[in-house]
């Protein structure tokens, strides 16, 4: 998967990267339960959901994502050849920083996305190295993350469906049973390129 696939993919479930100084406003954090299908750069299709501060990004690889917003930490469940199933253990990478009370931004207008009234937040995102748009709605969803590259707009990432409500707690959380190793720094290198 190329690079900016996988930037994509973190920013538009509410990430953004090394925010630059110029930014001075606290970006909404999601406050509400939903259940979200989703679009990435590429193609890459996912489901996105949030709980109290956690997330759950399930791609359609089969690999799913536990992050909790709060602890800035995440546990990634993956099929490995000729193993069960597994799960890995880390601190989120450094440069990115989730959808958090730290999550700074600047406000450049209002739009609609999805038939819902979003405010525009403008950041700069260095992985990309440019500045990336994205909509986000007052309880702090993120419905479409957009940039430009090679002078044209690129839809990063954009939500099909949203659905809010209660989401159940089980499914934020590692499956009876199964533990999650600590992957330290070092060996992220070996992991498959969408959690490094």
């Amino acid at each position: 998967m190329r690079r900016h696939g996988i930037v994509s993919l973190m920013l538009g479930i509410g990430m953004s990267f090394d925010i630059a100084a110029l930014a001075a406003e606290s970006m909404p954090a999601p406050a509400a339960d939903y259940r979200a299908r989703a679009r990435a750069a590429q193609g890459i299709e996912m489901s996105v959901a949030h709980h109290e501060g956690h997330l759950r990004v399930e791609v359609a690889n089969g690999m799913v994502s536990l992050i909790d917003l709060d602890r800035r930490g995440m546990v990634v469940l993956m099929d490995v050849p000729g193993m069960d199933r597994i799960a890995v253990e880390m601190d989120m990478p450094p440069g990115f920083a989730f959808s958090d009370a730290n999550r700074l931004g600047t406000r450049t207008g209002t739009s609609e996305a999805l038939g819902e009234a979003c405010d525009l937040w403008r950041f700069e995102a260095k992985a990309l190295n440019q500045p990336v748009e994205t909509c986000v709605t007052a309880d702090g969803i993120v419905l479409r993350t957009t940039t430009v590259m090679g002078g044209k707009p690129v839809v990063l990432f954009e939500v099909t469906e949203l659905t809010r409500g209660p989401q159940d707690p089980a499914q934020f959380v590692l499956p009876k049973g199964m533990k999650a190793r600590k992957v330290p720094p070092s060996m992220r290198s070996l992991l498959p390129d969408l959690i490094r």
